[in-house]
């Protein structure tokens, strides 16, 4: 096997004109696929098996390496056995069939418990500024209704009823949604925050940015980032995470898939994904 290397690696030297920490990288990789390999024997590389191959792939997983690094190192070992096939006839097709990594697992989103959703959106009411009274209820308004981000900034002042406690989602899941804890903050933004930003009268938007224009989806994203930060949460909590977090928190109430559907205006029940329970260390 070490010789089959040595002539791959001279090969992509020679023929490819590979770099050198490329060659150090497929040498390092093939290097561990040998030793994985040939743990209990040597290996003739045109006697490599499916099974072999497949056993090593195994062997990968059960390291821990993060799925780019697995990707990385089938790929290098992919290319080896290509080069035997085609260069030496030492290795069979269906070999490179193993070396296929599995999809990688979706990333659970993020859920805040009652605490730090307290403390993220109470924080922007400490200061009396119209930026912060904007902020106020942008954040409020994203944990009581779920609203997605385009939804969100795509809002009219005439969509928000506060004395009702109502709010009009319009486009393909229209409805009227409840206000909820957002009232309070969103009559603040309304009677003095926005007044301020305000440039012209015709604006409808109902948030605006520091040029008194609708606040795009980016600077939606960056208010919340920038509280999130503030209030120690990292930097992964998001619009989603808000949305994400009321459907775990109505479910943990007692609410059905339905009725969490209904209120987040998901297509299907099955479309929320509730993350694992965290646990202390």
């Amino acid at each position: 096997m070490a010789e089959a290397i040595r002539r791959f690696l001279s090969w992509l030297e020679l023929r490819r004109g590979s770099a050198g920490n490329t060659l150090l990288a497929y040498r390092a990789d093939l290097k561990q696929f040998q030793n994985a390999l040939e743990a209990t024997e040597r290996i003739n590389p045109s006697q490599l098996s499916s099974e072999q191959v497949s056993k090593y792939v195994a062997w990968l997983t059960r390291q821990g390496y993060r799925p780019a690094t697995v990707s990385r190192k089938m790929a290098a070992v992919r290319s080896f056995l290509s080069y035997l096939k085609q260069e030496e006839g030492l290795a069979e097709g269906k070999l490179l069939a193993e070396l296929r990594p599995g999809p990688s697992p979706r990333r659970r989103p993020r859920v805040l418990d009652p605490q730090e959703v307290g403390e993220l959106l109470s924080l922007p009411g400490r200061q009396d500024t119209p930026r912060a009274q904007r902020d106020a209820a942008i954040l409020s308004l994203l944990y009581a209704t779920g609203l997605r981000a385009a939804d969100l900034v795509a809002l009219r002042v005439e969509d928000i009823e506060v004395d009702a406690g109502k709010l009009e989602r319009t486009g393909s899941n229209g409805g009227r949604l409840p206000l909820g804890s957002a009232s309070e903050p969103l009559r603040r933004y309304l009677s003095q925050g926005r007044p301020q930003l305000a440039r012209s009268s015709s604006e409808s938007a109902l948030f605006l940015n520091q040029r008194g224009r609708q606040l795009s989806r980016q600077g939606l994203w960056l208010v919340v980032k920038r509280w999130a930060k503030a209030s120690g949460l990292g930097a992964d909590v998001s619009p989603h995470t808000l949305r994400h977090t009321l459907a775990h928190h109505l479910l943990s109430e007692g609410k059905s898939r339905r009725e969490v559907q209904l209120r987040l205006g998901l297509s299907s029940p099955n479309a929320i994904r509730v993350p694992r329970e965290r646990t202390d260390a």
